[in-house]
């Protein structure tokens, strides 16, 4: 199951574009995987230990993560568990070679984004890539949006304030003449 359909799509700026963990305990597979993603100008760290994998997702910055399900020690629904309980915004695809629809309904009600039979289909998962990037980039601009709608607040009310001053002193004045 180690084999990808639809390769080669190529990233038009020559930058990464999002940095993925993936976690496969058949190393060929991670390295077929990560090197159909990297011309679309994905980054991939491999681990092959789940184990592994979610202590380095609580040290580090990841955009996804890509999982087996099956694997030695923790299956793909267990590190979706964990990852998620790191942070629960985390964008988590599972990919199997033994897709059933009780493993994919499990999976989605685990809280992955996307669930994938292998071999996988690099063209749809470049395209779950490309949607997670734009939710991404949403809610930084919702952030940022939010930072200067507070600094604007921020400088209304002091203007608000020292309007309330001048007013007030304008009318103690015309009380004392």
């Amino acid at each position: 199951f180690c084999y990808i359909k639809d390769c080669l799509i190529f990233s038009d700026s020559g930058e990464t574009r999002m940095k993925i963990m993936m976690i496969d305990d058949e190393r060929d597979c991670m390295e077929s995987l990560a090197a159909a993603l990297e011309p679309a100008g994905h980054h991939a760290d491999m681990f092959s230990s789940p184990a592994d994998a979610v202590t380095q997702y609580a040290q580090g910055k990841y955009d996804v993560v890509i999982t087996d399900m099956r694997m030695p020690r923790m299956t793909g629904i267990q590190v979706l568990r964990v990852i998620r309980q790191i942070d629960p915004q985390a964008r988590v695809i599972i990919m199997t070679g033994y897709g059933d629809a009780e493993t994919a309904i499990a999976a989605v009600n685990n809280g992955a984004y996307a669930f994938f039979g292998k071999p996988v289909n690099i063209v749809e998962l470049i395209e779950v890539l490309e949607r997670v990037g734009k939710e991404q980039e949403q809610i930084k601009l919702s952030k940022a949006e939010q930072e200067r709608m507070a600094l604007e607040y921020q400088r209304l009310k002091k203007a608000h304030d020292e309007m309330i001053k001048l007013l007030d002193c304008t009318r103690s004045k015309k009380l004392e003449g």
